[in-house]
């Protein structure tokens, strides 16, 4: 019996469809033993100043796999400060000044996604003196958090400033001559919000060029132009709509071709992270770290020498991802399972 593995839900934008019952192809059978890890979607609210926070914690592994090795903490990247204007207000004043105007910023939680990866106040506490050490971004945190001359911080005071700092790192700087241009994402929570893109000068006045409808998500989704397997031959992601017929897995281990109910697409930061997998029989695969294996792991725990489907992992990277959005579909039958660039990888899509 193939456990039910509960997902994050991400965009749908097309509906579900009447599904044909799976006809077997007749190849041959394909042995899939999923673990009994169960994936629990979280979503949290914290307000912090004038803003609020909408940060989502996609993925717990409460069970992880017999054959799960932990990863070694990571080291977090030292920090850049942001250029300054001349003549004009430090870029962490400016941030908060959009903060101001748009206050229902939404991000994924670095350190909760795509899984949870120790106590925050610890992280905190090992990333304070890097903090600290970006004075501009620093003062700029205890000047609005009514901190401004405390030399010595209490724990809540530590989790604050750091709470502080991830939020204003998901509001995106780039210099261009004397404005920053800027990105976030917009929502209460998690579901319909906005794409908010524009220009904000040293003075601190704000010029909104898009706003885009989004659903406020964290990307768990195949990147643009991932081939999938249909019995008609391998389609980009992209291309796919619903009651199209696709190659899926069934719960007897026989490959079936069977209908398309749900084609999801969900926009991604311009900071957004996807894995490169290498296996060691030549497929590739580059995907979000939050999306799920068949077994129940997410796609960002996989190390070197762990095997997906079937075949050991010679070269795992993480790379920027430069496209606009990521995809995921849905296929009728018992386990939503389906071949993304030849590799078998399970649904984040709920039926």
């Amino acid at each position: 019996m193939i456990p039910r593995l509960s997902y994050c839900p991400i965009l749908v934008f097309a509906f579900v469809l009447a599904a044909c019952s799976p006809v077997s192809s007749g190849l041959p059978t394909l042995s899939v033993a999923p673990s009994s890890v169960e994936i629990t979607p979280v979503v949290s609210t914290a307000v912090s100043g004038s803003a609020s926070v909408g940060t989502v914690e996609p993925f717990i592994v409460t069970q992880p796999p017999l054959d799960y090795t932990p990863p070694p903490t990571e080291v977090p990247p030292t920090l850049t400060p942001i250029p300054a204007i001349a003549g004009g207000l430090g870029p962490t004043e400016l941030k908060y000044r959009i903060l101001a105007q748009f206050p229902d910023l939404f991000f994924c939680d670095p350190d909760y996604y795509p899984v949870a990866r120790m106590d925050e106040l610890e992280l905190a506490k090992q990333r304070f003196p890097e903090l600290q050490a970006n004075a501009e971004e620093f003062n700029a945190i205890l000047e609005h958090n009514n901190l401004k001359g405390v030399t010595s911080f209490t724990d809540e005071q530590v989790l604050r400033i750091y709470q502080e700092h991830k939020k204003l790192a998901a509001v995106q700087f780039t210099l261009d001559q004397a404005s920053y241009r800027f990105q976030l994402q917009s929502a209460k929570g998690e579901g319909n919000g906005e794409l908010i893109s524009g220009m904000i000068d040293g003075q601190g006045a704000i010029t909104v060029q898009q706003r885009e409808p989004i659903i406020a998500t964290c990307p768990i989704c195949l990147a643009q132009g991932t081939l999938i397997d249909t019995p008609t031959g391998p389609i980009p992601v992209e291309s796919l709509y619903p009651g199209m017929q696709v190659w899926t897995l069934d719960r007897r281990g026989l490959r079936t071709a069977t209908t398309l109910l749900k084609v999801g697409k969900t926009v991604v930061p311009t900071n957004h992270q996807v894995v490169h997998l290498m296996l060691e029989d030549g497929r590739q695969l580059r995907i979000s770290p939050g999306h799920p294996t068949v077994q129940g792991r997410l796609i960002g725990t996989l190390r070197l020498g762990d095997l997906l489907d079937g075949s050991r992992i010679v070269a795992v990277e993480s790379n920027t991802y430069t496209g606009y959005a990521t995809y995921d579909l849905l296929p009728a039958g018992d386990t939503g399972f389906y071949w993304a660039d030849g590799i078998l990888i399970a649904s984040t899509l709920n039926r």
